[in-house]
């Protein structure tokens, strides 16, 4: 995997509270300027990278656009996810659960390059919770 350049950490925010994303050691880190307040790991990211295809995780800057939190019908993977948050509306990739069934339960906890571009977690509750519509997403390698 490529290593982080120089204009890449350009697009880390240096105030606020902004997600940090990292697809090569599966981590997210809840941030405030420069400061960690949380980090979680492993998560889900796409088995594709920066391919370009709808089914693709991209890296760059993006902005919380949309939240949901309820269990929704996940057509992809013929099962549920909850605790939605949108942030790359171009390719419908956002953070969310673990796949579950119809009742909540996980039935899929699987992390690394797996998913088909989304961020699958077990803290999504964490997540949302800190997620606000317009909040910066760095996603990188």
């Amino acid at each position: 995997a490529p290593e982080a350049t120089a204009a890449t950490d350009s697009l880390a925010p240096a105030k606020g509270r902004w997600i940090d994303v990292d697809v090569t050691r599966f981590v997210v880190r809840l941030m405030d300027g420069t400061a960690v307040t949380r980090e979680i790991s492993p998560v889900a990211v796409g088995a594709l990278v920066d391919t370009g295809d709808y089914a693709s995780t991209q890296t760059g800057l993006f902005h919380v656009y949309n939240k949901a939190e309820a269990l929704a019908w996940d057509a992809p993977y013929q099962t549920y996810i909850s605790h939605w948050v949108g942030f790359d509306p171009d390719k419908a990739n956002g953070f969310h659960s673990f796949l579950k069934d119809e009742t909540g339960k996980v039935v899929d906890a699987s992390t690394g390059r797996v998913s088909n571009g989304c961020i699958r977690t077990g803290a999504e509750d964490a997540i949302f919770a800190f997620a606000e519509v317009g909040m910066p997403v760095r996603v990188h390698w």
